[in-house]
């Protein structure tokens, strides 16, 4: 009898125990989902990419590159606006619903390797950057941005992701429209330069492959957009589909304008500058701009923040897309379990690349190439969108909705011609890497 006594007061001494309610995260507003996908968008693409290929095409011509490379982003836009509605999916989830959780991987490994070479490029450069404008040794220039790299990690250790992108968006937006505007005053000032791109091009002539590989380029700038569907589930996925939409046609607006009043204004610009380190492709016409010290060390550590923190933002997509893969056991699974793991791959590898390939490109040793990394970071986006595309229009195919399939097949048709434009030993690439994947996934099954 006692011991039922016992037991009733033991359940309800528990009755009375409160439980902690559970924090509900505060939805994010469409002004701070547009700051978080400018921060993705707005990184090294502009300040190197426009430059490059305006010397392959002579000049205010990439303009129209930058523009059609805008487009086809804002057709991927599309696509992801509609699923957001009809699906409440981002990309990668929409294609494990509906066409299989061995396609979706395809599109969120591919997506992911481009993510890590892209971070990777990012702390090139900024050590480029510390070494050609700040004057410290390459080596010197790696401990500093290995640091800024680990204090990343920090900053999504101590979950201080979102207010760090609602900041690095704002900065990002501030700083390209102060470069446009330096360079509209240098241009009103001096006219376009004698010594500018319009002198040198590399080529006289294009090709339709030619025309269609600097997309494939451009296409590249474009690509933080879709950080902000695969960061917000259980966002309001209206929201987040205009945003996508408003990020692709600012950085339209934004892209093109510099095309205008950047480059046009820059000098210094010479083939073997392009082909080399490439912190001079951006910081050679900003010293162009005849503007007093003060102003090129302000815009040159600006330009500094939006590269590293560019890495912040595609390592935060990365750890998403990571998330994702690792729940469904297409990753490994220790991954799920711990956030801080998942840093591993997202920072880690970066950080380790960085350290490696630094010295090799930066003091212009032959065997690698800056730019070769950015064509292979470009195919491989290019081509996790074309694996997107293609499932969007086989799911709205078996369903008999023509319009989408239209949609979904003019916009895996652009994507492929993209990709096929590339030179042959950047295909074999690709093809080894979806090779890898391949394997990666069995392994792990």
């Amino acid at each position: 009898m006692q011991n039922k006594h016992t037991r009733a007061r033991r359940t309800q001494a528990r009755s009375r125990v409160v439980k902690k309610p559970v924090k509900k995260v505060k939805e994010h507003s469409l002004i701070e989902l547009y700051l978080h996908g400018l921060t993705g968008v707005i990184g090294l693409g502009i300040l190197v990419i426009p430059l490059f290929l305006a010397l392959l095409y002579g000049g205010p011509f990439s303009i129209y590159l930058v523009i059609a490379a805008g487009f086809i982003a804002l057709l991927i836009g599309i696509l992801i606006y509609d699923i957001s509605l009809t699906h409440s999916h981002d990309p990668y989830n929409f294609l494990k619903a509906t066409s299989g959780k061995e396609y979706s991987f395809i599109f969120g490994f591919l997506l992911l390797v481009s993510f890590l070479i892209t971070i990777t490029i990012a702390g090139i450069a900024a050590v480029g950057e510390l070494a050609f404008f700040f004057g410290l040794s390459v080596y010197t220039a790696i401990v500093a941005v290995d640091a800024v790299l680990i204090f990343i990690w920090i900053l999504f250790f101590f979950n201080k992701v979102r207010k760090s992108l609602n900041f690095s968006g704002a900065l990002k937006l501030f700083f390209i429209v102060l470069l446009i505007a330096l360079g509209a005053i240098s241009l009103a000032s001096h006219g376009v330069h004698s010594g500018s791109y319009l002198s040198i091009p590399l080529s006289t002539s294009y090709t339709l492959p030619s025309f269609a590989f600097a997309l494939l380029m451009f296409l590249w700038m474009y690509g933080g957009f879709e950080g902000a569907s695969i960061v917000y589930k259980g966002q309001n996925r209206s929201k987040v589909a205009k945003a996508l939409v408003y990020i692709i046609i600012t950085s339209i607006v934004l892209f093109s304008l510099v095309q205008l009043f950047v480059y046009e204004s820059g000098s210094m610009i010479t083939e073997s500058t392009i082909l080399s380190a490439p912190a001079t492709i951006f910081t050679a016409n900003i010293i162009s701009f005849g503007f007093s010290m003060p102003v090129q060390d302000i815009v040159v550590g600006l330009s500094l923040i939006v590269i590293l923190a560019t890495a912040f933002a595609l390592a935060n997509a990365s750890n998403r897309t990571l998330d994702d893969m690792s729940r469904d056991g297409v990753m490994p699974a220790f991954l799920a379990k711990d956030e801080n793991l998942k840093l591993l791959v997202s920072i880690a590898i970066p950080l380790v690349l960085v350290t490696i390939f630094s010295p090799i490109i930066v003091l212009g040793t032959a065997l690698f190439s800056y730019l070769l990394i950015v064509i292979i970071s470009a195919l491989v986006f290019a081509s996790a969108f074309a694996f997107f595309s293609f499932g969007y229009l086989y799911h709205y195919a078996k369903k008999k909705d023509y319009l989408r399939v239209l949609l979904g097949l003019f916009t895996t048709a652009v994507l492929i011609a993209l990709i096929v434009s590339a030179p042959a030993a950047f295909l074999i690439g690709l093809v080894v890497i979806l090779v890898i994947s391949l394997i990666g996934y069995v392994l792990i099954k």
